[in-house]
């Protein structure tokens, strides 16, 4: 695979698409990426992260986009600094541009994973060629391109487009092994932040990839915080490497993160980790000052839903002063990743159907009513995430309601 940036130029950008339509102008805006003007790369990374990759989706312009991104990594100008182009941390300063395009490569990797996860497809499965259906792409591109033309509006309804999609997919799967070779130099960059960041998108590119473990021997003799120690951890879980040694770490961040390896989900001490630092679910939020990009939310999100997962109705009693302290941290905006899935727990809800009308509670689940009502911060605001929780729970959604069924 070629990741030399002259795939700029010999890409056929016109017979591809990204999330609003062809990507006829993807030229224009990647060579805005080593631009000298801080404001050209800014929006150049705001197309890599709107169009290019859409809310978790990718498109046929995704795989030779991550290409030429993977092709930039050690050139000198990615050192430039570049803002957030979406203003998420005004408070922050720019950054590398260098560390953002890692944490594109990682964003892309992630989401091809997730999204042939969705599909139930094994990586074999996947990797069968879908084919190309040329004509039938240009005739959806001819769609795309013209706004006014009759039934432009179902474009993104079309059956071809299962085809198109998948073929995107079976393109980075067959990307990932020269993306990752990209990669891999910066994982022992003098730099801690650039090797933090090369560490985490090895770990994703591992797990699209099916590649063996990478070798980060490296960047672990070169580590010299916990951020660092921790993506090279978390880099383990995601590429399926052994994490159990750390589940030792005299580092309490450094025990949760290997807790979440899926090949632990049975071990009681990897989920008596995930117990411990959910006893401080705000201590846990703020373990990291750069926050590793396996993590989509706050760091409490991924250790409760790991717990959840790994829990059963019976385990309920003694989660009850994990959930104390959640429903303690949480707000009406995080209800759902906060508590839904112990409050599940506790009530016996089976996921997928749906939950009876809540009427005799048991003391533990009386308990665990009482911790909602207690919790402050969830309760005094119209927004209402906590109010489709609870009904979703069967439970009422008014707190004085609430308090009653939790004194029966």
């Amino acid at each position: 695979m070629d990741t030399r940036a002259d795939i700029l130029h010999s890409t056929d950008w016109s017979r591809t698409f990204h999330a609003y339509g062809p990507a006829s102008e993807a030229p224009e805006f990647l060579a805005g990426l080593l631009s000298e003007r801080e404001e050209e790369r800014e929006r150049a990374l705001g197309y890599l992260n709107s169009a290019i990759l859409h809310q978790g989706t990718i498109y046929p312009a995704t795989p030779p986009v991550a290409l030429f991104v993977a092709g930039l990594l050690t050139d000198p100008r990615a050192q430039a600094p570049v803002c957030d182009p979406f203003g998420g941390a005004p408070d922050l300063p720019a950054a590398p541009l260098r560390l953002r395009l890692l944490d594109f490569l990682a964003d892309v990797a992630r989401a091809a994973a997730e999204l042939t996860a969705d599909r139930s497809m094994t990586r074999l499965e996947l990797l069968a060629d879908p084919g190309d259906r040329r004509d039938g792409v240009d005739a959806l591109l001819s769609r795309m391109a013209d706004s006014d033309a009759e039934g432009a509006e179902d474009i993104w309804e079309d059956p071809l487009l299962d085809t198109v999609f998948r073929r995107a997919l079976y393109d980075l799967h067959l990307a990932a092994p020269a993306l990752l070779e990209a990669v891999r130099p910066l994982l022992t960059h003098p730099d801690g932040r650039v090797r933090q960041h090369a560490v985490a998108a090895s770990g994703a590119l591992c797990r699209l990839g099916g590649e063996p473990e990478v070798d980060l021997s490296g960047a672990a003799d070169l580590a010299e915080n916990r951020d660092e120690g921790a993506a090279i951890v978390l880099a383990l879980v995601e590429g399926g490497g052994d994490t159990s040694e750390f589940l030792s770490h005299p580092d309490p961040a450094i025990r949760a993160c290997a807790a979440l390896s899926g090949d632990l989900a049975g071990d009681p001490v990897a989920t008596g980790a995930l117990r411990d630092a959910l006893a401080d679910p705000c201590a846990a939020d703020a373990w990291f000052r750069d926050r590793p990009g396996f993590f989509p939310g706050h760091v409490r999100f991924s250790l409760v839903a790991a717990l959840v997962e790994r829990s059963q109705p019976g385990d309920a009693a003694d989660l009850l002063p994990v959930f104390r302290a959640l429903a303690a941290t949480a707000s009406p905006f995080t209800a759902e990743a906060d508590l839904r899935g112990l409050l599940g727990l506790a009530l016996g809800v089976v996921p997928g159907r749906p939950a009876p009308r809540v009427v005799a509670p048991t003391e533990v689940q009386r308990a665990y009513l009482s911790a909602v009502v207690d919790g402050d911060r969830l309760w005094g605001s119209r927004v209402a995430n906590l109010s489709f929780v609870l009904s979703s729970l069967g439970l009422p959604q008014e707190r004085e309601e609430l308090r009653s069924l939790a004194t029966k």
